[in-house]
Parts: C-alpha cells; sequence; structure tokens
C-alpha cells in the first residue's frame, strides 16, 4: 500500500511505506490481539475489552495477560481508551499497521464479484461518462462507503521535438516539445565544456530514439543506458515532461452518501453535516484528486483518519488508485468511508475497479495493455 506523508504546506508528495516493522515490541501475541481488536471494531463499533476476547475466542490465558497486553498496545499508540468504556478501540496508527502488516486477503472481491462487475462495464455503451458514473456506484455498492471516480484527464504527453542548446561552455538549454503542442525548457549544467556541434548530435540521436514516446516510456528506455551525456539529457527529459502533467479542472463523480451515513459513528448531527459537506462540497476531494494524479507511483493509496492534511477529513479514510494509459489519458478511482472501513474490502475493489476501467480505456484507444494498474 502507499500512504501520504503530511506536510505543514504544500502539496504532499507519496511515499512507499516501509513494510519492514521496525517496532520489536510488536510480538506475535500483540499482533494478533491488534488483528483480533480491529475485526471486532469494525464489525460491531464496540469498544473491545480483554473479557469479551477471551471468552469469545477461548484463549488459553487470563484476562489480566490479555489486560496487560493491551496496555502495552496502548501505550505504543495501536489503540486508544474511550472515556466512557473499559474497552479498547483502534487508533489511525492501529489501524495503519493493520493495513500494513495484519490484513488478511481473505474479505477481498471474489471471483463471482469480480465477473458480475466485469459484464456490467461491458453492457454500458462506449460511453466514457457512462463508465465513470457506473465506476461510482459500483465501488459504492460494493463496498457500503461512498465511490469517488474522476473524469480522466487527456495529455498527449509523447515526446515530438526535443532540443540541447549550448549556453556557455558548461550550460545548456534542454527544449521539450510535445504531441500537444506543451513546450518546457529547463537550464542544465555540464560537467565539461562540449560544443554546439556535439549537442545537436546528442539531441538527434535523441530524437530518434525517444521521439513519440511519454514519460514512462523514456524513463523505463533509458534506464540502463551506458552513454553518460544522453543519459543525463534523458532523465532531464524526463523531468520536463512529469512537471507538464498538471491536472486541473478534474470533474468528481460521487454514489453513496447514504452509505456512510448510516454509520453509527455519523448519527451525530453535527458530525453528519460536517461530513456531507466534506464529501459533497468541501475542498479536500477536489484538491486530493490532482496531487495524487500528479504524484502518482502506482498501487493503491490509503489515508487514514488524522493521517490527511485535511482538518474536515480527520474522521474518514481515504482509498484511492488511478487509472488508465499513463501519459495519454487518465482518472482517479476510489472511496470515502469511516476509519473503521473494512480495509480489505475496500483496497480490492478500489484496485479491481481501476484495473479494469485501464482496460476499458486501453481497448478503446486500441493500446495493448499490460497487467492492471
Amino acid at each position: 500500500m502507499k500512504r501520504q506523508e503530511r506536510k505543514t504546506g504544500g502539496i504532499e508528495k507519496e511515499s512507499k511505506v516501509n513494510m519492514e516493522e521496525p517496532q520489536e515490541s510488536m510480538t506475535e501475541r500483540r499482533k494478533e490481539l491488534l488483528r483480533t481488536i480491529i475485526n471486532e471494531y469494525v464489525n460491531n463499533y464496540l469498544p473491545v475489552s480483554s473479557e469479551m476476547i477471551v471468552n469469545k475466542y477461548k484463549l488459553p490465558i487470563s484476562p489480566a495477560t490479555v489486560r496487560n497486553e493491551m496496555a502495552e498496545l496502548e501505550r505504543e499508540g495501536y489503540i486508544t481508551h474511550p472515556h466512557t468504556s473499559a474497552g479498547r478501540i483502534p487508533s489511525d496508527k492501529g489501524y495503519r499497521y493493520y493495513v500494513e502488516h495484519l490484513m488478511e486477503r481473505q474479505g477481498g472481491l471474489s471471483l463471482p464479484e469480480q465477473h458480475n462487475i466485469q459484464h456490467q462495464f461491458y453492457q454500458v455503451q462506449l460511453e466514457l461518462n457512462e463508465w465513470i458514473r457506473l465506476a461510482a456506484g459500483v465501488v459504492a455498492r460494493t463496498s457500503q462507503n461512498v465511490g469517488v471516480v474522476s473524469s480522466p484527464y487527456v495529455f498527449d504527453g509523447r515526446l515530438k521535438r526535443l532540443e540541447v542548446i549550448g549556453v556557455q561552455e558548461r550550460l545548456a538549454l534542454v527544449v521539450a516539445v510535445t504531441q500537444d503542442g506543451s513546450i518546457k525548457e529547463q537550464m542544465l549544467s555540464l560537467e565539461d565544456p562540449i560544443t554546439q556541434e556535439e549537442l545537436s548530435i546528442i539531441s538527434n540521436r535523441l530524437n530518434a530514439t525517444l521521439c513519440n514516446q511519454n514519460r514512462t516510456q523514456i524513463e523505463i528506455k533509458v534506464r540502463d543506458w551506458a552513454e553518460e551525456l544522453d543519459k543525463i539529457v534523458a532523465t532531464r527529459l524526463v523531468e520536463m515532461l512529469r512537471s507538464l502533467e498538471q491536472y486541473r479542472d478534474v470533474q468528481l463523480y460521487r454514489e453513496g452518501l447514504a452509505n456512510i451515513l448510516n454509520q453509527p459513528e455519523f448519527n451525530n448531527i453535527s458530525t453528519m453535516r460536517q461530513v456531507m459537506q466534506t464529501i459533497e462540497t468541501g475542498n479536500a476531494l477536489p484538491t486530493l484528486i490532482p496531487e495524487i494524479l500528479q504524484n502518482y507511483e502506482g498501487g493503491v493509496q490509503v489515508v487514514i483518519g488524522g493521517e490527511n492534511r485535511f482538518d474536515d477529513m480527520r474522521l474518514l479514510s481515504v482509498v484511492l488508485a488511478r487509472y488508465g494509459i499513463d501519459g495519454q489519458v487518465v482518472g482517479v478511482v476510489g472511496l470515502v468511508g469511516s476509519t473503521r472501513m473494512e480495509y480489505n474490502r475496500s483496497i480490492s475493489t478500489v484496485q479491481y475497479i481501476a484495473h479494469l476501467m485501464t482496460n476499458l480505456l486501453t481497448e478503446r484507444s486500441g493500446n495493448n495493455f499490460i497487467g492492471p494498474t
């Protein structure tokens, strides 16, 4: 899974979560205990006590032993203690650990469910807006959360022409033109003096090799290049093409608000209004979606409660993935729900719908698709 690193300002960039387990105190017993607490709380929305765990699961240990282990989990911040209850509930940190280390594959989309969803999409005529609305509805019904799908952003970022122009002996101007007419210029410092004739040879060589390819294709192609200067220029080109991918005015389709308003944690009128405003008219999702399109590194991104920098999203978790053809047409499919969501099913749903929509767009464009998004 991916998460977002919180920053005090600016765009939050996605980062790969360290899948190692640095917490030496997280013993196998505590892992199973945390998994049990989360599963019980997700299913019942009741604080979980040591007595309930011992009695329900017939554990060969005393409630006192379980209480001691729960106290350690609470001290480490994985669970917390509601004021009016003797039981414990998961914290955002506990949910994060669960998603990264404890989540079971069971509970995801079954093969019959996948086939049924696929059938629904292929029954819809070749109309992109219909696919998007259907995707939002399917995500909402399948996960019992709010389905969120963005319209695809069309961007022809394939390289049309590259020029490297000498400015000084050790300074060159790199100019990139894409197929949609976008132009990007950046200065490039060079270690050794180089003539314009040599720079023109490099430009011609790179144009012959990289022309009509998008950022991702170029990035893969130059990864193992041995020619140092060619690789330096091509790497700068990749950065320039990435900076051109600005995603603005993306339309969002939302379905299933009633799914989370029916959750008991939102039955307070004030909380219900806040959640409705956040999802329907708030700035968080319209801001978050373009950031994900801009900084996407693959996979499913999960943002849990307080990990979100938007104050009005702290009661919610967001599961998002990108769909489409990189460098040409891309969008985001995902869901918003309580932090008490079934993460395994939610992640599986978003992952499958993103994969399916990528296939549909690829078939429509005549490209050969390889693997899920």
